[in-house]
C-alpha cells in the first residue's frame, strides 16, 4: 500500500470513530435500548456506510477542481462543479437512507426521505466532513511548504557559507604569498622554510578544514603554524604571545574561523607599524563555551581589513554558522586594535 494513502485512511478512520462516539453518547431514543457499546459499534458501521457521500466532495475539490481551475482563475466554474458534485453526493447520501434502515431497524422509514429538511439534515453531516479534511489538508500542506522552505534556506545558507570560504582562502594564500616574495626579494634563508609551512597550512586548509566542525586543538595548532610563519619576516621588534586555557581539545568548533583575526591582526599591525608591534591573542573554553580576544597595536585607527573581504566575511560567517549564539566586538582605542569573539551559552 503506498505511504500516501496511510495518512488518508488514518484520517477518516479517527474521523468515523469521533462521530460514532459523539452519536453514542447523543443517540435517539431507539438506539437507546442497546449497550454502550453495542451501540458504538453499530453508529461506527453507519459511519462507514455513509463515509463515501461525505468524503468524495473533498477529493474532487482538492485533487481535480483545484488542480484544474484555480491556477487558471476559474473561480466560478470551479464553484459550479462543486456545489453540483455536493448535490449528487446529497442525493446518494438520501438514497442509502432507506437500505440502511430496512437492513439495521428492519423497518421502512415513515418520513420523506427527499424532503428539503432531510436533504438539509443530510447537507449537516457531509459539510463537517470536508471541513474537518480540508483542514488536515491545507495544515499538512502548510507544514510541507514550511518544511521545503526551510531547506531552502538551508540549502542557500550553505552556498553562501561555501562561497565566503572560496573568498577567505584565497585571500589568506594571497597574503602570504605576497610575505614570501618580500623574504624572497631580500633573499633570506628563512624563504624556504616559509613555504615549507605555508605548503603544509595549505594542507591542512585542503584536507582537515572540509569538515563543518573540527576539534579546537585542530584550530589551534594551524594558528600556531601561521604565527611561526608569520614570525620569519619580523625582528625582535615584533612580540606575539598566544595563551591557551581549553578544558577539552576535542571540543568543535567552525573550521578557521578564528585564523582570519589572526591574519588580520599581522597584516595591519605588523605589517604596518614602523614601530615595536605587540600581538596578544587568549583563547579559552569552557564547557563548550569559547572566548577568544586578539590585540594588536596599530599606527593608525583600523576598523577592518581594507580589500571588503575580512572582518565582515567573518562576521557573515559566523551569522550562518552559529546564528544568534556569538557575540562578536571589534574596537579601536588610540594605538590598539582589539577583537573578542564569544561562542556558546
Amino acid at each position: 500500500m503506498p505511504k500516501r494513502i496511510l495518512p488518508h485512511l488514518l484520517f477518516w478512520f479517527l474521523f468515523i470513530l469521533l462521530y460514532a462516539g459523539v452519536k453514542m453518547f447523543f443517540a435517539a431514543s431507539s438506539d437507546l435500548v442497546y449497550p454502550p457499546l453495542t451501540r458504538f459499534f453499530r453508529f461506527f458501521f453507519l459511519e462507514m456506510v455513509f463515509l463515501p457521500w461525505k468524503a468524495i466532495p473533498f477529493y474532487l475539490l482538492f485533487y481535480v477542481l483545484i488542480p484544474r481551475f484555480f491556477e487558471q482563475k476559474a473561480y466560478l466554474k470551479m464553484t459550479l462543479w462543486f456545489l453540483l458534485a455536493l448535490f449528487v453526493c446529497l442525493m446518494g447520501y438520501r438514497s442509502m437512507v432507506i437500505p440502511v434502515n430496512q437492513l439495521w431497524y428492519n423497518e421502512t422509514p415513515d418520513f420523506q426521505v427527499y424532503s428539503f429538511k432531510r436533504i438539509l439534515y443530510s447537507l449537516t453531516e457531509i459539510l463537517p466532513a470536508i471541513a474537518l479534511a480540508s483542514t488536515a489538508k491545507l495544515l499538512k500542506s502548510r507544514i510541507t511548504s514550511l518544511h521545503k522552505l526551510e531547506a531552502l534556506q538551508q540549502e542557500k545558507r550553505t552556498a553562501e557559507l561555501n562561497f565566503l570560504k572560496a573568498q577567505t582562502n584565497p585571500h589568506f594564500l594571497f597574503n602570504t604569498l605576497n610575505n614570501l616574495y618580500g623574504l624572497a626579494r631580500k633573499q633570506d634563508e628563512n624563504t624556504a622554510p616559509a613555504i615549507m609551512k605555508l605548503a603544509d597550512l595549505m594542507r591542512y586548509i585542503l584536507h582537515e578544514c572540509q569538515s563543518d566542525r573540527i576539534p579546537v586543538e585542530k584550530e589551534i595548532e594551524i594558528i600556531e603554524a601561521y604565527i611561526e610563519l608569520e614570525k620569519l619576516r619580523y625582528d625582535d621588534s615584533l612580540q606575539v604571545h598566544f595563551r591557551q586555557e581549553i578544558d577539552d581539545l576535542q571540543q568543535p568548533i567552525a573550521p578557521l574561523i578564528l585564523l582570519p583575526f589572526v591574519e588580520n591582526a599581522f597584516k595591519h599591525g605588523a605589517g604596518e607599524n614602523r614601530f615595536e608591534t605587540k600581538i596578544e591573542i587568549v583563547l579559552k573554553m569552557e564547557k563548550g563555551k569559547l572566548n577568544f580576544s586578539i590585540e594588536n597595536t596599530v599606527d593608525q585607527e583600523l576598523t577592518e581589513m581594507k580589500d571588503g573581504v575580512g572582518l565582515e566575511n567573518v562576521k557573515r560567517q559566523l551569522e550562518l554558522i552559529y546564528g544568534e549564539d556569538y557575540a562578536l566586538e571589534v574596537e579601536s582605542l588610540g594605538n590598539v586594535f582589539r577583537v573578542e569573539l564569544e561562542i556558546g551559552n
